[in-house]
């Protein structure tokens, strides 16, 4: 499987109305989730800024943070390179979202309330539609793990899940992409997706840890097939 970016590219944000910190973090990442810029690939800050519609400044401090994510490494002489796939990241990733995840939804599901569930069946809905925009899907596929775990989360457990999430969504998209996968790949990730809105949270923990690893060895089976 090769990554195939997007014939977008990067897109200019600076006419939007919001932080530029936050709005050129957010389109970097997306490029790099989405393939724009592939694992590898090295580029200058100020050639970021001048595709992004931004100062360089604002793109620093999104390279910090995305630094932090590990999806970009920072280079000396104001450049960076997009940081590669790596089979032992993938799984130091996966292993902390197991430690994690799983035992937070448990005790969501004990204290969801109905309109908890419907989001969570909305979003559902949305990640896994067979016509949807891509985009729009996979940021529903996002906020779905979000909600199924913030009942229960404390902020410090959304800090670190957030890192973690940005973190593997690069491996993930790779794989499950709504633009590439197949119908009955989707209807078996929308089934998986449903059995996670038992209301038994013991189920729910088993459910997704299960979920996890599935993504963990089709991913890893991905990788080693990269050239």
């Amino acid at each position: 499987m090769r990554l195939s970016p997007s014939s977008s590219g990067v897109r200019a944000v600076g006419a939007a109305k919001l932080s530029a910190v936050d709005l050129a973090t957010a389109e970097v990442r997306r490029s790099i989730v989405a393939g724009d810029l592939p694992p590898g690939q090295p580029f200058a800050v100020n050639d970021l800024a001048a595709r992004l519609g931004v100062s360089h400044i604002p793109v620093r401090e999104a390279l910090r943070r995305l630094e932090a994510e590990g999806l970009v490494e920072l280079q000396p002489a104001r450049s960076a390179v997009v940081a590669p796939l790596d089979v032992a990241d993938l799984r130091a990733v996966y292993r902390l979202r197991c430690q994690l995840e799983p035992p937070l939804a448990a005790r969501s599901a004990g204290v969801r309330n109905p309109a908890d569930t419907e989001e969570l069946r909305r979003l559902c809905a949305v990640a896994f539609s067979r016509t949807g925009d891509p985009e729009v899907q996979w940021a529903s596929h996002g906020a779905f793990h979000r909600a199924l775990v913030q009942p229960a989360a404390s902020a410090w457990d959304l800090r670190f899940l957030e890192q973690l999430w940005a973190a593997s969504a690069r491996y993930t998209r790779l794989v499950f992409d709504p633009a590439s996968v197949d119908h009955e790949d989707q209807s078996h990730r929308a089934h998986i997706h449903h059995r996670l809105l038992d209301p038994d949270g013991d189920r729910v923990e088993v459910f997704l840890r299960a979920h996890l690893m599935e993504n963990l060895t089709t991913i890893e089976a991905s990788l080693r097939s990269l050239p």
